[in-house]
This record gives structure tokens, sequence and C-alpha cells, in this order.
């Protein structure tokens, strides 16, 4: 089974369990994304825009739900 960024076709074209995969990584990249981004605030001395993320991810669950 081929990784979706190597696949030729797009995520509609994916099978249910490959679109399940891509999902499941894009969110825990999202993750570590949110964290370094906090972590690096913290070291250069800027503001925690943590909430500007958490109120996206509550619209998007809104969407999804």
């Amino acid at each position: 089974m081929l990784e979706h960024k190597n696949h030729s076709e797009d995520f509609e074209g994916l099978t249910f369990a490959e679109q399940a995969k891509s999902l499941n990584t894009t969110v825990m990249n999202l993750e570590k994304a949110i964290f370094a981004h906090k972590r690096r605030a913290f070291e250069e001395g800027k503001e925690d825009s943590t909430y500007k993320y958490v109120e996206q991810l509550k619209k998007l669950i809104e969407k999804i739900s």
C-alpha cells in the first residue's frame, strides 16, 4: 500500500483506511507543531497564541460534528 504523500490520487481517491491513516497523521503533526510553537513562543518571550488555534479547532469541530 502506498503512503498518502507518494500516492498519485487526491485524498478523495484514497481508500477508507488510507484516509483514516492520513487524517490521524495530520492530527498528530498538528499537535506536535502547536507544542513546538508554544515552546518557541516561550523561548523568545512572545505572546502564546494557543488560544487562536483552540478557537480555530473549535470551529472545525463544530463544522464536522
